[in-house]
């Protein structure tokens, strides 16, 4: 018995440092995300539709909304309602009645806006923490467009510092360089095979130009695992210098209703909490 115990004493001290190295990790992750943040601007962008953009801006917005709060506010930009699909909990949408109430759409347009906190607020409250400008799928909410967006997101950052904006595809829409150069956080999302890899080096030689500072500097990549075989992997010259995540294939992010977060794997969770923290670890104050 004696030397069994010794085994157990030994084996336990053999693995003190990593789990005092892991638990040390998982805390600091935790005071990143809860500290006070800079106001910024997290664009989510990737080529093509069915990458799993949405997913991973309805996803970045749940973990900040979890450690920040009601002032996160995600932004839908493209067609198809894809981040009101993620996130909303009630039916209905939110852009036309905020943007009329900004005075930006119908009868109101070119009025001086009429809104307050506690009126966006309601308005806004589609999703179950954050707040959320987006339209359901179909015509009857035509998104932001490239003309209201410098409007729709300078005014509304004055409630919610932290926005995440969701962008159609890199393509010709004016939308995206009307985003992207005003972003401060820049998340690439590609799915994680050759063709997605592929993708990335035009994604990175398309933006950069429009950032206010180098890609290097405030952005990062994530790859999605769109079926249970693991995909291409993290590696290869393709990925380039940013700092790059894998979204693991997880069931319940294949769902067509809003993302709940006690439904994902632990592996998914873990991931996505490194993901945010990486993305908002140089907008903490002080």
């Amino acid at each position: 018995m004696t030397e069994y115990r010794q085994i157990g004493r030994t084996m336990v001290r053999a693995l003190d440092p990593r789990i005092t190295a892991r638990l040390r990790a998982e805390r600091e992750r935790e005071e990143t995300l809860s500290a006070r943040l800079r106001p910024g601007v997290i664009a989510v962008v990737g080529p093509g539709s069915g990458t799993g953009r949405s997913t991973v801006a309805a996803l970045v917005t749940s973990v900040l909304a979890r450690h920040q709060g009601t002032k996160v506010l995600a932004m839908d930009t493209g067609h198809g309602g894809g981040l009101h699909d993620r996130l909303a909990i009630r039916a209905g949408g939110s852009t036309e009645v905020v943007l009329a109430g900004l005075g930006l759409r119908g009868a109101t347009a070119g009025r001086r806006p009429a809104v307050g906190h506690r009126w966006l607020r309601e308005r806004l409250a589609l999703a179950e923490r954050a707040m959320l400008l987006a339209g359901p799928p179909g015509d009857a909410e035509p998104p932001v467009t490239a003309a209201e967006y410098g409007t729709v997101s300078a005014t509304l950052s004055r409630w919610f510092p932290l926005r995440v904006v969701d962008t159609p595809p890199l393509t010709d829409d004016p939308v995206v360089p009307a985003v992207l150069t005003r972003a401060d956080r820049v998340v690439l999302v590609a799915p994680n095979d050759e063709r997605g890899l592929r993708s990335l080096v035009g994604c990175r030689s398309w933006i950069a130009p429009l950032l206010r500072e180098p890609l290097d500097r405030v952005g990062v990549q994530v790859l999605v695992d769109k079926d249970p075989q693991p995909g291409a992997a993290a590696s290869g010259p393709s990925l380039g210098d940013l700092p790059t995540f894998v979204l693991p294939f997880d069931p319940a992010l294949r769902t067509t209703d809003a993302l709940h977060w006690a439904d994902f794997a632990s592996g998914t969770r873990e991931i996505v909490l490194g993901l945010v923290a990486q993305i908002v670890r140089d907008m903490r104050l002080g």
